[in-house]
């Protein structure tokens, strides 16, 4: 009997641990007027950039959702650079999946409302990203002001060989996007143009490569943006967990047996 009321406590305490990682941080919205409201923002390491974000005033006060029609801009103070904005416009939806490449090139896209997150900010670029179920898309502007544009990067099987034996066609357009972007700063060189050809579209290589366009060092990016856990280290924490719980209750059951 003692052992059901230990696993009944278990289970309605439950809800009030979920309640306590609510994750609110200090940070700040700018509206679609351009006012700056400061508060609690909700925050995660998100793997999909948010579609909407809970705020609040105070630490006591009701949170409201607010998407990328309401505001313009959010941060949270998280130790690093934990900033997004709003961007209404083109967004590619061809997959770029290895394993699931469509014959044929593929252009579409869908005009849309969403946050970026902004992975660099330099003197001369700012690089974000968007990841949503189906890929992961960057963009570059030149400042804030400057409407962001998408770094664009297609592969796809052509319907016939090419060479007599490869099908698989790349479209790196994103590196002359890049190219012009480091002439119109003034700082292309013959090292700057062998990286950017180098660079591949991936977050890492993107981010070494808008450092060198911005002279940011690779110390100051990584500690503007630390490596989320892996879904090795999500998964044994996950396991981890399980394992206390069962522990517990093993731990309740022979106390009871008593």
């Amino acid at each position: 009997m003692r052992l059901l009321l230990n696993l009944s406590w278990i289970f309605f305490a439950i809800p009030y641990f979920l309640h306590a990682q609510d994750n609110y941080q200090p940070g700040l919205i700018v509206n679609t007027k351009g006012d700056t409201v400061r508060g609690y923002i909700q925050y995660a390491e998100w793997d999909n950039n948010p579609d909407k974000i809970l705020f609040k005033t105070s630490t006591s006060g009701t949170a409201v959702a607010l998407t990328p029609d309401s505001i313009r801009f959010f941060s949270a103070a998280v130790g690093h650079l934990a900033k997004f904005v709003a961007y209404g416009g083109p967004v590619s939806t061809d997959i770029t999946d290895i394993t699931r490449l469509a014959i044929g090139r593929d252009s579409g896209y869908r005009m849309d409302k969403i946050f970026l997150k902004v992975l660099q900010e330099g003197k001369n670029l700012l690089l974000f990203s968007y990841a949503d179920n189906l890929k992961t898309r960057f963009f570059i502007a030149g400042n804030y002001a400057e409407k962001p544009a998408e770094l664009v990067y297609r592969i796809y099987y052509n319907s016939i060989e090419e060479n007599g034996w490869d099908r698989t066609s790349y479209e790196n357009i994103f590196k002359s996007q890049l190219y012009n972007q480091a002439v119109k700063a003034g700082v292309m060189n013959q090292a700057l143009k062998k990286q950017i050809q180098a660079t591949d579209y991936k977050e890492a290589a993107l981010q070494n490569t808008a450092g060198l366009i911005n002279s940011i060092s690779a110390a100051d990016q990584t500690k503007n943006n630390p490596r989320k856990p892996s879904g090795f280290l999500k998964a044994i924490a996950v396991i981890g967990g399980i394992v206390v719980i069962i522990w517990f209750v093993h731990d309740l059951a022979v106390h009871n047996s008593h």
